[in-house]
């Protein structure tokens, strides 16, 4: 990883600028240059290019060590486990519907990719697409390189497997406190030891909002969590007796592989890969 990111680092300048200026210019046809996520990005760059990829390289070193490294094994799994299942549904039912399950929006006929969501794109040139199995990805992902250098990749969610059910299901058994409230919510438990909000837990443990609200409401039923307001927003926090109960559990659900956060804030600084990676 880490020459890779010394290949990021050093990054020529025309190319950075080449695929910026891009980048800027589909952000304000998309009527987004005046946000604030998109000024982070361009106060960036008037650093300079070089600058710029250094900062790119840092954050993504420091994604790298605090939240995949400790888990890429697990995470490597997975992926090779998604991509020995599409390369099998190719094998067994066709290209055609190896690609159209990859996300309902997704369809291939006659040669062509076609993604029909709130928008519609439709790739013809199939043989050039770069499939990205992702733990990541909460949807799909295209990115068409303009310049025909490096293809069209296409990122999708990794598709929840029987092994990733065994996992949870040997998580829960290991665990009394697992065993009673469930895995699900045994990680929100482990992640409320300060307060938080339901779109804050669902982005950093990668469930759906509607998921973790349901789990928080129950939590909070049997007196697990406590709720507070500030305004518009409502804030979870354990208890004391969740305090407890997680503590004596003696490892923190955190640790576990196959819950990857997404790129966060470091020490308040805002991040280029909130960004560039949305």
């Amino acid at each position: 990883m880490e020459d890779e990111l010394r290949l990021v680092a050093a990054t020529p300048s025309g190319v950075i600028a080449r695929q910026m200026g891009w980048f800027l210019k589909s952000a304000r046809a998309e009527g987004a240059s005046e946000s604030p996520r998109l000024r982070t990005v361009m106060t960036a760059l008037e650093r300079g290019e070089r600058s710029f990829a250094q900062r790119v390289a840092l954050e993504l070193g420091h994604f790298w060590r605090e939240c995949l490294a400790p888990r890429w094994r697990a995470v490597q799994s997975l992926i090779e486990g998604d991509i020995q299942y599409r390369a099998a549904a190719v094998a067994r039912r066709g290209l055609g519907a190896a690609l159209g399950s990859l996300h309902p929006v997704l369809s291939y006929r006659a040669g062509a990719l076609r993604i029909q969501d709130e928008r519609t794109w439709t790739v013809s040139d199939s043989k050039k697409i770069v499939l990205h199995p992702s733990p990541l990805a909460k949807t799909w992902m295209l990115r068409d390189d303009p310049w025909g250098e490096s293809g069209v990749h296409l990122a999708y969610p990794i598709r929840p497997s029987r092994a990733d059910d065994a996992v949870t299901a040997g998580q829960t058994r290991a665990n009394p406190l697992g065993r009673v409230i469930g895995h699900a919510r045994l990680v929100l438990l482990a992640d409320l030891g300060r307060p938080r909000t339901t779109t804050e837990l669902a982005g950093r443990l990668h469930m759906s909002a509607s998921t973790v609200s349901y789990h928080l409401v129950r939590l909070h039923r049997v007196g697990l969590l406590n709720r507070t307001r500030e305004g518009s927003r409502v804030y979870y926090r354990r208890t004391s007796e969740a305090d407890r109960l997680v503590a004596s559990r003696g490892r923190h659900p955190r640790s576990e592989p196959v819950l990857v956060p997404s790129p966060g804030r470091a020490e308040g600084d805002p991040q280029l890969l909130d960004v560039l990676l949305s």
